[in-house]
């Protein structure tokens, strides 16, 4: 009987390894069309999409510029830091290519005409070295850089253009077939799990 037990339980071990590798294999592919779907919309809806994301995030009074004149600019909010507003300005890219550093300058020198005090560049791709060196440049303001792999994580996080699923997995409750049906307790059992 203990061999047999002892069978089943492995069998069981074994599907549970089976269905997570399963589930994390779903998810990658889903993360992947994400990433194909984003990067085959049109430009002013991805703009209305990192909007809606910042908006989740705890932003306010986010705003997508018009599309001429903007400076470089295409979203803007505002976002509490401790007890101070902070006025942001984003670039958005769409394009998988990597971003430069003329590209980071020029959302710098966007900042005064927004009356902003940092930026952020959102992008699908990544960024060169220069542009990350640059990014965080002693006495500048702050630019944030988020790439293709950070947006993804946000947009899975906040459940945008993604919607996360539960799934009931039923398991034996063995702590009371123990209780039950031979009137002993583990003696390794906690107390969190006698309350339970």
């Amino acid at each position: 009987g203990l061999e047999y037990e002892k069978q089943i339980a492995n069998r069981e071990e074994a599907l549970q390894i089976e269905l997570m590798y399963s589930i994390e294999i779903f998810n990658k592919k889903q993360r992947d069309a994400l990433r194909e779907r984003l990067s085959a919309m049109n430009p002013f809806k991805f703009e209305h999409l990192i909007r809606d994301l910042l908006e989740e995030m705890g932003y306010e009074d986010v705003t997508v510029t018009q599309e001429s004149g903007d400076q470089g600019v295409d979203v803007v909010g505002t976002v509490q830091v401790g007890i101070t507003d902070i006025k942001e300005v984003v670039q958005v890219k769409r394009r998988k290519s990597n971003i430069n550093r003329p590209i980071l300058d020029q959302l710098r020198g966007a900042l005064i005409y927004h009356d902003a005090i940092r930026g952020t560049i959102i992008t699908l791709g990544k960024f060169s070295r220069g542009c990350r060196e640059a990014a965080m440049f002693r006495g500048a303001q702050p630019i944030t850089l988020i790439d293709g792999d950070r947006l993804l994580d946000l947009l899975i996080e906040h459940e945008i253009g993604i919607r996360k699923k539960s799934v009931p997995l039923f398991e034996i409750d063995e702590l009371f077939f123990k209780e039950k049906l031979t009137g002993e307790l583990d003696l390794n059992t906690t107390h969190e799990n006698l309350i339970e």
